[in-house]
């Protein structure tokens, strides 16, 4: 008969684990089998619910770019032959190929906002995302091979002096106008995003996502200045933050231009904020196109490029800056949830200090 060889050290160990996993009736874990794996049993309405819920948690426009990238994900699924069945999910091979489509043409931005794009549609369809470590690289590679024709120039901010142009050429006893330059002066020192302030929808406003008139707090503050409540920010959504629109000394004072606005449109408590009156007398919602329009059509006859949204709130976090407001209280008024504005001080410093010297008479 053959011998029993002697158990070795690891077989002892091996054998210790198996009877502590069999003391135990459902393994190291104490859950039954396949219970990961189950879901609990809802019911219709409940689900109804949650898809609601998920098919709102992006904002429109968001959605919109959104849905450009994921008609480009599918046509790239057919261009390869690529079944309906390994769509969705998508394992991690097909989205390194989708993010790698594309390498040495665009920038490393575009390709993760792509990606993004179809994982927000696997979650919208509760389905598992697979991208992982080599996904990761992929978009890094990506990102590296970036020609440079594919990288924006910096987008000039707006500035204090761009404000007094505004304050200059329209006409303040024109609704529109006062509606306009109100908006140009509380998004600047208010460090707002236009989308936080002004509708994006043509003629029209989505509750809860613009301020009201209700929303611009009386009483001023001893200081005289006033408190916005903006319903919706990129960075609380719904939940809303409080702006701190302060006074300025200047033709730019958003206190003063608010003042104008609100008794020239007799703003009324449960309509936008930013609104102006038509020749009939309507109200009518400032749109942010509209706005745009307005301030580039001035600024234009001066020579000065065409400005986004966006500028207004660099453009108020770089003039501050450069007037020596302590870094900390800029970020608290701007409601900068990182420390990333102050890059816009290093950004724009050689660029703006001159025309700062200048406006402050230096």
């Amino acid at each position: 008969m053959p011998r029993c060889s002697k158990p070795t050290r690891d077989d002892e160990a091996a054998q210790r684990h198996q009877r502590r996993a069999a003391s135990k009736p459902y393994g190291l874990s104490r859950r039954r089998p396949g219970s990961q794996q189950e879901k609990p049993k809802i019911s219709r309405e409940a689900q109804d619910k949650i898809q609601i819920a998920i098919q709102n948690a992006w904002a429109q426009p968001t959605l919109k770019k959104y849905g450009a990238s994921l008609e480009a994900f599918l046509r790239f699924c057919d261009k390869e032959n690529i079944p309906d069945s390994q769509r969705l999910p998508a394992g991690e091979v097909l989205l390194c190929a989708f993010a790698a489509s594309r390498a040495g043409e665009i920038a490393g931005s575009t390709a993760r906002d792509a990606i993004a794009a179809v994982k927000a549609w696997h979650v919208v369809h509760d389905a598992d995302w697979n991208g992982g470590l080599r996904l990761k690289y992929t978009l890094r590679g990506v990102e590296h091979l970036a020609p440079s024709t594919s990288k924006h120039d910096e987008r000039p901010p707006v500035t204090a002096a761009m404000l007094d142009i505004l304050e200059r050429k329209l006409d303040h006893s024109d609704p529109k106008d006062a509606a306009v330059f109100a908006a140009a002066c509380c998004a600047f020192w208010g460090q707002a995003d236009l989308g936080e302030l002004l509708s994006t929808a043509q003629g029209s406003y989505k509750q809860g996502r613009i301020p009201l008139g209700s929303d611009l707090k009386p009483p001023p503050t001893r200081l005289g200045s006033r408190i916005l409540r903006l319903p919706y920010t990129e960075s609380k959504g719904a939940r809303g933050e409080d702006a701190m629109i302060c006074r300025q000394q200047g033709p730019s004072d958003p206190i003063r231009a608010l003042a104008n606005h609100t008794a020239i449109n007799d703003i009324e408590p449960d309509l936008p904020l930013f609104a102006h009156r038509n020749k009939r007398g309507e109200l009518v919602c400032l749109t942010r196109r509209k706005f745009l329009d307005r301030c580039n059509e001035v600024w234009a006859r001066y020579g000065v490029s065409t400005r986004t949204g966006h500028a207004f709130r660099i453009g108020g976090t770089t003039e501050l800056l450069l007037a020596g407001v302590n870094p900390d209280v800029v970020q608290a008024m701007g409601r900068w949830k990182s420390e990333a504005f102050r890059v816009y001080r290093e950004t724009y410093i050689d660029l703006l200090a001159p025309l700062h010297a200048e406006y402050i008479g230096v």
